[in-house]
């Protein structure tokens, strides 16, 4: 129980179900953890904080199902941490702009369950900015488990004619019209007739973005990751975002 509202925290998926994270130096372990494995020192030392603070958070994240620890590959003497969560979503101030455009947007359809059908996705989007609950980590991973839905039908013979497959089907989803910027490296334009805020704007655009990184990953054998994205226009309705093949491990 709290005594209040919460205002700053992350929620992350875990096996033992979803975790809610506002302190601090919790937050700070899991972001380190999220580029590679590390040991109680390196932890000490990028936080500063003392060994005997930081077992404390570390075994507290353990029983959680947020981080694992195990033995070093490289070096069995000591033990490392990994992170075994995922972040879905994240805490900002709540927007009345972001209430109203939602409100705005179901209104003008609600007399049309087809429409409405339609814009659903967008007022969903619009609402979670408007109630301070950013989704873009969770919107990654749905566009992502939607592609992986579709079984790799729209793996082309070669990478353009995939991206093409996938570009028609985003909008015949009625998501934005995708529109593609450059083939090498991939860059896509995601453009809508509505007005969003920044916040949900980049949501939506990176459903798109997952939703592209596993279509191209399905018909390459290779993983993509998104190497730049921003949201832009008057009206926040266009996304821009860039995919290259991941690094080899």
């Amino acid at each position: 129980m709290t005594d209040g509202p919460l205002t700053d925290f992350e929620l992350y998926y875990t096996k033992n179900g979803l975790v809610q994270v506002s302190n601090d130096v919790r937050r700070r372990i899991l972001h380190e953890l999220e580029a590679k494995n590390l040991s109680l020192t390196d932890l000490s030392k990028i936080t500063g904080k003392a060994q005997s603070t930081l077992s404390v958070h570390l075994d507290k994240m353990i029983s959680e199902g947020l981080i694992t620890v195990h033995d070093d590959p490289e070096d069995s003497r000591r033990k490392v941490y990994s992170l075994v969560s995922v972040m879905l979503a994240y805490s900002k101030p709540p927007s009345d702009e972001a209430m109203t455009m939602a409100m705005k947007v179901l209104s003008e359809v609600a007399d049309d369950p087809v429409r409405t059908r339609d814009a659903l996705a967008k007022f969903i989007f619009l609402g979670f900015d408007g109630m301070g609950l950013s989704v873009g980590p969770m919107a990654t991973i749905l566009g992502s488990i939607h592609a992986m839905a579709l079984g790799g039908i729209l793996s082309g013979k070669n990478i353009e004619d995939t991206v093409s497959n996938a570009r028609d089907y985003y909008k015949k989803m009625g998501f934005g019209d995708a529109s593609i910027y450059s083939l090498n490296p991939l860059s896509v334009i995601i453009k809508d007739d509505l007005s969003f805020t920044e916040d949900s704007a980049k949501s939506l655009g990176y459903y798109a973005t997952g939703f592209f990184s596993k279509i191209l990953e399905d018909a390459t054998g290779k993983a993509y990751v998104v190497v730049s994205s921003e949201v832009f226009g008057t009206d926040c309705n266009y996304f821009r975002f860039t995919l290259e093949p991941a690094a080899p491990q």
